[in-house]
């Protein structure tokens, strides 16, 4: 097929797609009719992104390793057990050691730090009351490994110092469970 051959083919098939059964033979697009403001509208597909666009926001939906917040001459610095701890678990992963140093950076040199485990009310309270030590006892470790001239005492909890309720209405209340579960630093300001 020669070149001409297939233009004027592939000008047929444009001309049939702009709505023409055309009996024209044409040799090169110069010889295509103007298309109608008719063609023009039905080949243009409009976008209205007015609702089909989805805004995320992140509020509420990050949460953060610790929160630290002054309590009269102390600082206390919450470290959520949901992101640091595995479940059921007192083994710190490799890269929670620097968020867990970092808690304790403003600490004066030799000062006293208090570490407590706390978890929620789930499960057995001897069980929990255990693991609430190994996780303190865990956070002591780390700190002790980078700052040896602090003076920790670790200590466990488990289910007996809740800072929201467990259960609602006799309902379980996994948002106040997470709160519970949970190791505190606490030190006295410089």
């Amino acid at each position: 097929m020669s070149a001409v051959g297939a233009i004027g083919g592939l000008t047929l098939a444009t001309v049939l797609a702009f709505g023409g059964a055309h009996p024209l033979t044409v040799d090169s697009p110069d010889d295509l009719p103007e298309p109608t403001q008719e063609m023009l509208d039905a080949s243009v597909t409009r976008w209205n992104p007015e609702g089909s666009v989805t805004q995320w926001s992140l509020d509420g939906s990050v949460d953060e390793l610790s929160k630290e917040v002054d309590e009269g001459p102390n600082t206390v610095v919450t470290l959520k057990s949901d992101i640091l701890f595995d479940f059921n678990s007192a083994t710190i992963p490799d890269t929670a050691g620097t968020a867990i140093i970092e808690a304790v950076e403003a600490a004066p040199q030799g000062a006293a730090i208090a570490i407590d485990g706390h978890t929620d009310s789930v499960g057995d309270a001897a069980a929990n009351q255990t693991l609430s030590q190994q996780r303190a006892d865990a956070v002591a470790n780390v700190i002790r490994a980078q700052r040896p001239d602090l003076q920790i005492t670790a200590t466990g909890y488990g289910a007996t110092q809740p800072v929201a309720e467990n259960t609602t209405s006799g309902e379980d209340n996994p948002e106040g469970r997470a709160q519970n579960r949970r190791v505190e630093i606490t030190y006295a300001k410089a």
